[in-house]
This record gives structure tokens, C-alpha cells and sequence, in this order.
């Protein structure tokens, strides 16, 4: 394609001539009545390949860029780092996003096949924002990819859906126990009890023992975590006392789950929508997350999932996503994040993606 000399209109830039319909089919700027409307992420880039012939250098665009919208820059980095690819890339103006289509793609024959969300990976964002684009690209139909930029402005993409897990068809402990509270720990005593409890669902871990082969039964006694208990309470399964025999209510086990626990409350909803579904929580703290998730149990399947809890409102920043996602991507699993709405509970899911 020949240099262009061009001309200014306000904050874009304006083409005429031969390549205006070739440039546009290639995913640059927009037609209006035989002219092309460039704005400045398109021209920052376009200047920087030697493809325009400016009156400003890419320094001051890149200044004149910023000015206009600060976020511009990440959209021109990572709209640089996809056209450097060689995948047409369309950005989309008077929203975060940049429309991705296949190497070779032109304008008006195909539809673009993914939505891209440029994201620094210090910078704190509500979850909310993450929700919106996530629903964003269900309505559209496109795949959603989060486009993280880190210090050396090298960009790494995760792929990021809504995810609504299947009902699995697990039933609850047929059964009516004790456990004694110690400090933050429920202890059961009773053998047989125990064994139904870890055998029914994996409830909690007999003591002292590492791994426990499905099946096999145990001697000692099983401790449950304080999620563990005050879900087998509340489904009537297990009554707690103190060290002294005094029953413990599930308002008073939830109050020391406060005291003892950052975002109690949140992690209990979680924990609880999970096993209400039928799949077996345990903590994950050596993986940077809250939860992994089976499917079957430890001992009978691999988790498939690592899950994070989260709110709508709260803030999140994207690194603590990466570091999480490159964790289960390490040991084949997928990250899944729960976030907690006014009225409900929404996961999505994230994981590399090869772009």
C-alpha cells in the first residue's frame, strides 16, 4: 500500500483516495460517504508502520492519544499487539472493546469472532465490570478475551465465559451426629459416624492421616473445617457442642466464623452454592485460591476446577486472576470465579489462550 497523505477533522483523521475501501476491508477506520475516519489508537499504529505520512510524529500522537481518553494507550497496545500478529482487528469505538477476526479476514464477509478487553494487570477494576463484559459478549455472541498488559507492555490473553455448572446427583448423609468444637475446628469422635460422613461426600479428613484410598475406613477421628460444620448443621446432619457439652447454634458458630475468617460470609455462600450442587469444596490455599472443586472426590477424580470468590462491587485486580489462572492452567485445571450479586451467584471461567 502507498503512503497516504491525509488530513485532519477534528480528533480524526481523514483518508481519500484508491486505498480507503482496501484499508477499511482490513479493519481500519469508517466509511462515511467515500471517506475513511480514523481515530487515534488506528493512526498511532498506522504512523508507526511508516503507512502514513503524518504531520505530527508518533510521539506527540501518542500524547494527543492519551489526552483524548486515558485508556486509549492499553487499547493501542494490545490493537498493536494483534495487528502485529496479523489478525485484523477492529476497534470499537465508544466501548472498551476491540473486535477480532480470523488472519485474512475481510470487512463485511465474516463476523468478527471475539471481543477483546484490554486490561493493565495492576490496575483495579470492579468485578463488575468483568460481569458486564462477560454478558456483553453472550448477547453478541462472540468469545471474550481479557487482554492483559503487563510493565514491558507485553500482553498476555485469557480467555474468559459465563458458566452456569451442572446439578450433580449427590445425596446428603442419611444421618444425625455430634462434634465438639476445638478452637477453630470440629472434631467427630464417633467412628461410624465419621466414616459415613468422609465416605458420603468427603466431608472434613480423618486426623493425622495424609490420604484416605475411597473406601477404606478409618480409625481416627475426622475434623471439619468451620464451612464443612456449619453447612452438616444447618442441613440438621450435625449438632455442635463446646469442649464442656454446651450446644453450639449455627448464629454462634457463624460469629466465631467472622472473627476467625476475612469475608466469612462471602466464602460460606460459595462454599454452599458448590456443595448444594453436589460437588465436593475443600480449601486450596497452596494454590492462591479458595476452593478446589470436584466433581467425584479426592481419590476418585482429578478437580477440575480452582475457584476464587468474589463480589459485584468489590475491586479486583487482574493479576490476581493471572497468578491464579496460570496456577490451574500448571495442573490442568480451570479457574472459576464466584461472584457474589445481590440476588444471586455468577461464575465465569478463565483460562490461557494461545492468541
Amino acid at each position: 500500500m502507498e503512503r497516504l497523505k491525509v488530513f485532519w477533522r477534528g480528533k480524526h483523521l481523514i483518508l481519500k483516495g484508491k486505498d480507503v475501501k482496501k484499508l477499511y476491508s482490513k479493519g481500519y477506520g469508517e466509511l462515511r460517504e467515500g471517506e475513511l475516519e480514523l481515530d487515534l489508537v488506528e493512526v498511532a499504529y498506522l504512523t508507526r508502520k511508516g503507512l502514513l505520512e503524518m504531520d505530527v510524529d508518533f510521539r506527540e500522537l501518542l500524547k494527543k492519544m492519551v489526552t483524548e481518553k486515558r485508556d486509549n494507550f492499553l487499547k493501542f497496545v494490545v490493537y498493536s499487539d494483534l495487528r502485529d500478529k496479523s489478525l485484523v482487528v477492529v476497534q470499537e469505538r465508544k466501548t472498551p472493546f476491540l473486535r477480532v477476526y480470523s488472519p485474512g479476514a475481510r470487512i463485511g464477509e465474516k463476523a468478527g469472532r471475539q471481543l477483546v478487553l484490554p486490561l493493565q494487570e495492576e490496575v483495579v477494576l470492579p468485578h463488575r465490570k468483568l460481569i458486564d463484559a462477560l454478558v456483553t459478549a453472550r448477547r453478541l455472541r462472540k468469545e471474550l478475551l481479557l487482554a492483559v498488559v503487563d510493565d514491558r507492555l507485553d500482553v498476555i490473553y485469557y480467555t474468559a465465559s459465563l458458566y452456569e455448572p451442572e446439578k450433580i446427583n449427590r445425596a446428603l448423609p442419611e444421618l444425625s451426629g455430634e462434634g465438639t468444637l476445638i478452637y477453630d475446628r470440629v472434631f467427630v469422635w464417633d467412628r461410624d459416624v465419621a466414616n459415613e460422613l468422609y465416605s458420603s461426600g468427603f466431608w472434613g479428613h480423618p486426623v493425622g492421616l495424609k490420604k484416605v484410598p475411597p473406601g477404606t475406613r478409618f480409625e481416627e477421628p475426622l475434623q471439619l473445617n468451620i464451612l464443612e460444620a456449619l453447612y452438616l448443621n444447618k442441613k440438621g446432619i450435625l449438632e455442635i457442642k463446646d469442649p464442656v457439652g454446651g450446644i453450639i447454634k449455627s448464629d454462634d458458630l457463624e460469629r466465631l466464623g467472622r472473627e476467625i475468617k476475612r469475608d466469612f460470609d462471602d466464602k460460606m455462600k460459595v462454599f454452599t452454592y458448590w456443595r448444594d450442587l453436589g460437588y465436593v469444596v475443600k480449601p486450596a490455599p497452596k494454590y492462591g485460591v479458595h476452593y478446589m472443586i470436584y466433581r467425584e472426590g479426592p481419590g476418585i477424580d482429578h478437580a477440575p476446577y480452582l475457584c476464587l470468590v468474589g463480589r459485584l462491587t468489590e475491586k479486583v485486580s487482574p493479576v490476581d486472576i493471572i497468578r491464579a489462572g496460570r496456577i490451574a492452567s500448571s495442573v490442568r485445571k480451570e479457574l472459576v470465579v464466584s461472584v457474589i450479586t445481590a440476588t444471586r451467584l455468577l461464575n465465569y471461567r478463565v483460562f490461557w489462550s494461545g492468541v
